[in-house]
């Protein structure tokens, strides 16, 4: 269950709920949802239901099936890029088609293979994109830097800072973190080794890493892809341009179900 404080309870959370309302397994899922004290909207898989649904950040629970076409998932993706609406597939994704499929996969949302759907992990994920700070550690050796960042960030999101590679795998293991923001170059342990170390732990396989450096060479830039960085931005890029890199990264980001924290 979700647990509000006394100004959250006075409004039930929102949820669109998208599919074939008359199936017993969806009429599962909303009483579920119910249950939970959410406020939720049935809306049809035909285009038209779904293209005037708010263009604001709404939840949508989208119950897949060959009944919807695939005009409704591109209203949903745009729904999420434009609109910053959250989005949660629930279903076999089998039933999509090549062209479903190439924008099911484009378009930021959780994902949920199985049914019936885990409500805990759902409610999970709700929580998850209601928190309207996200939490963001930077790890560098510069304490500049770190000031620096920790301005430019704190109006928008939780900004935590560690000045080691070491204290950033100590810090990650006990406090839970959206997207880490890592130094190229650190004493002891630089960033790609910091990442290398996260991969190989399966609750990190897929924590959200960004570089912040002012290493640009081809090498650099490969190895740190090489463990599936999420990105790669330049110290000496303005202020403006890193928050915004920062800001799209959050809003086109596909959330693991099973590593959310």
């Amino acid at each position: 269950m979700i647990i509000k404080s006394e100004k959250e309870k006075k409004e039930k959370t929102e949820i669109y709920v998208v599919a074939e309302h008359k199936k017993m397994i969806v009429q599962n899922l909303i009483r579920e949802l119910k249950g939970n004290e959410i406020d939720v909207k049935c809306i049809g898989t035909d285009f038209t239901e779904v293209n005037f649904l708010p263009n604001l950040a709404i939840h949508i629970v989208v119950c897949l099936s060959e009944e919807l076409d695939v005009n409704v998932y591109r209203v949903l993706k745009n729904k999420a890029l434009k609109n910053g609406a959250h989005i949660y597939f629930l279903g076999n994704q089998n039933v999509l088609s090549i062209e479903e499929e190439e924008i099911f996969k484009a378009t930021p949302a959780f994902s949920f293979s199985g049914w019936p759907v885990n409500i805990n992990l759902l409610l999970q994920a709700i929580v998850w994109n209601e928190r309207t700070k996200k939490r963001i550690l930077v790890v560098d050796d510069d304490p500049m830097l770190l000031r620096n960042i920790k301005n430019w960030l704190a109006n928008d999101y939780e900004v935590y800072m560690v000045n080691s590679g070491f204290m950033a795998l100590d810090f990650v293991i006990k406090h839970p973190i959206d997207l880490i923001l890592l130094d190229y170059e650190m004493p002891g342990m630089d960033g790609p080794e910091v990442l290398k170390r996260l991969r190989l732990q399966k609750q990190f396989e897929t924590m959200p890493v960004i570089f912040l450096t002012a290493k640009d060479d081809r090498e650099s830039v490969l190895k740190a892809m090489e463990h599936k960085a999420n990105g790669y931005i330049l110290k000496s890029r303005p202020p403006q341009e890193i928050i915004t890199v920062i800001k799209d990264f959050f809003k086109k980001y596909i959330i693991d179900i099973e590593n959310l924290q």
